[in-house]
């Protein structure tokens, strides 16, 4: 019974893995499918996102090196 148990598991896991390597496309796919117009849009919003997320993780590293409780930072 056991054995049963462990090979679904690695047969679920499994199809599981191959289905999102073969249905989702990594992100040179992505913007290879987009249209120039939306490229550029993407692009700009990634860099804003990029600029949001190292703010962000400033704000993290101090709140982190003070002594008080994460709500009262």
């Amino acid at each position: 019974m056991r054995k049963v148990g462990i090979i679904s598991f690695v047969g679920i896991v499994g199809t599981g893995l191959l289905l999102r390597y073969t249905i989702v496309p990594d992100e040179e796919k992505m913007l290879k499918s987009l249209s120039p117009e939306t490229r550029a849009i993407y692009e700009r919003n990634k860099v804003q996102r990029r600029e949001q997320h190292d703010k962000i993780m400033e704000q993290m590293i101090e709140s982190a090196k003070s002594d008080k409780p994460i709500w009262k930072v």
